[in-house]
Order: C-alpha cells, then sequence, then structure tokens
C-alpha cells in the first residue's frame, strides 16, 4: 500500500496540470458520475484492493504460484468485453489469449520440486498450510484485476488520458488511507522510507506516469481481450532484463513460455479480429 500510494501521489500532480493546461480538451469536465464510478471501480479492483489480495496471496502460496494464477485475468478482461461491450474476437485472437495467459503461467510458475527446495513460501502448487486460502486469494486477485480493466474500458473510452488518470489517482490517494485501517490497522505507515524514496522515484514516476498513461490507452482504444492479454507480460518481459544483468537463468521451461506468448501475441495482434 505505501507503494502504491506513493506512485499515485507521485503522478497525481503531473495529470493534473496536464489536463488543466489542456483547458476543455483535458478532459476533467467530460467525466461525469457515471464515468466517475466506473474510474472509481478500477482503482478498487487495482491499487486498493487487487494488489492488496495479490500480497496477501503471495504470502501463502509464493509469488511465482500467486501470479500464475493471478494472470489469467485477459481470460475475465475478454469475456466481459464480449458480454458487456459487444466487442467481438476472431477464433485466432482468442486462441491468442489463451496462449499468452498460458505462456505468463509456464514463466512464472515454478516447478513443484524445484519450489520445495530451501525453506520459505515457494513457487509451486504444492499443499502447505494455507494453500487453498491462498490460491482463493489469487483467484479474487485476477477478478479484480480484470474489474481494473474492464472499469477504465468503460469510464474512460473517448476520454483524454490526463483527465482519466486525474480522476483515478486521486481516488487513490482518498481511498487507501482507509483501506489501511480496514486491512492492517493504523499502525501500517503509508509512507516510504525517505531512503528508499530518494532511491527509486525516478523509476516509479516513469512507471506512475507513463506507464499508467499508457495503460489506459491500450485499453481506451483496443478490445479488451487483446489489451488485458498484452498488459499482462510484464512478467515475461522482465525476464530478459533479469538475464542480462545476471539475476535470471533462462531456463527450458521459461523459453517455451516465451515462445507460446510470442505465438499469442502474434495471433492477437495479426489475426484477433472477428
Amino acid at each position: 500500500m505505501a507503494v502504491n500510494f506513493m506512485r499515485a501521489s507521485l503522478s497525481f500532480p503531473f495529470f493534473l496540470v496536464a489536463a488543466l493546461a489542456m483547458g476543455p480538451a483535458g478532459g476533467l469536465a467530460q467525466v461525469t458520475a457515471d464515468r466517475a464510478g466506473w474510474l472509481l471501480l478500477s482503482v478498487v479492483g487495482s491499487y486498493v484492493v487487487g494488489d492488496a489480495l495479490f500480497l496477501a496471496s503471495a504470502q501463502l502460496l509464493g509469488v511465482p504460484a500467486a501470479l500464475a494464477i493471478a494472470s489469467t485475468y485477459p481470460l475475465w478482461s475478454a469475456f466481459a468485453g464480449w458480454a458487456f461491450l459487444g466487442q467481438s474476437v476472431g477464433p485466432a485472437g482468442l486462441l491468442g489469449v489463451v496462449l499468452v495467459v498460458a505462456g505468463v503461467i509456464t514463466v512464472v510458475r515454478r516447478p513443484a520440486m524445484e519450489a520445495s527446495d530451501g525453506e520459505g513460501p515457494g513457487g509451486g502448487f504444492r499443499t502447505r498450510s494455507g494453500h487453498t486460502t491462498g490460491v482463493l486469494l489469487a483467484a479474487a486477485t485476477s477478478l479484480f484485476w480484470a474489474l481494473n480493466t474492464f472499469a477504465i474500458a468503460r469510464g474512460g473510452a473517448d476520454l483524454p488520458v490526463a483527465g482519466v488518470n486525474t480522476f483515478r489517482m486521486g481516488f487513490a490517494i482518498a481511498l487507501m488511507p482507509l483501506a489501511r485501517i480496514l486491512v492492517r490497522g493504523r499502525e501500517t505507515s503509508l509512507l516510504v522510507p525517505a531512503a528508499e524514496m530518494r532511491r527509486s522515484w525516478p523509476f516509479f514516476l516513469l512507471e506512475s506516469v507513463g506507464g499508467t498513461a499508457l495503460f489506459v490507452v491500450g485499453l481506451t482504444h483496443s478490445p479488451l481481450a487483446v489489451a488485458a492479454a498484452l498488459t499482462s507480460l510484464a512478467p515475461v518481459l522482465s525476464v530478459p532484463f533479469a538475464f542480462l544483468i545476471g539475476r535470471e537463468r533462462i531456463r527450458g521451461r521459461v523459453l517455451v513460455g516465451i515462445v507460446v506468448v510470442t505465438a499469442g501475441i502474434v495471433l492477437l495482434v495479426g489475426f484477433g479480429r472477428a
């Protein structure tokens, strides 16, 4: 929550200034009560509830296993786009969504034998205390992350990014102190330590402004099936960077997962439309 609070606090002034500088074109006045409600739901699905559920599931299952389950959210996003937004994706596109999800799961999930080595939370799906709870929390995370994508597509359609994210980040700043009290109590700080803040703020600023802006553009300018699948690729894209800095070995399983993801992207982007 401290990290998300910092992300929202860093990006909110930038989006607000940009929206005000653009005048009516900034989109603030175009955010009706109905749209504001959807943007509020998007923040609940991500910054406030979804990410908190993911952290809780990761503590019980380990990050790889929790992320593997949570990364199924593009499937629910694709269904929501078809059922509620009238978006249609061809058979090749649906196969692409499935391949992207399967590839991401392959990359982030550790084999059970590998995960059982050592102590502490592992990455496999082996049985442990709290395993069922962790799986349910990760599944709930998937639904909330899908809610985030759907709510942005519904509330932010045809609106400038600056106006959309001014409301989203403003809602996040307002809601997260309340969420902290409800989840962990008043003793939990929402402030990132000053030393960490000085070291990391450029990266968080780049992600919280540039990353969230591109996230909204993608979700409001393409079918949910395509956009949600592509936004789930962060774990896969991180592998080459981790390999280059010596933090990751590209095993055969990971390589297979990357190939499967690539095939899914080709089907989505090249042949996905109905």
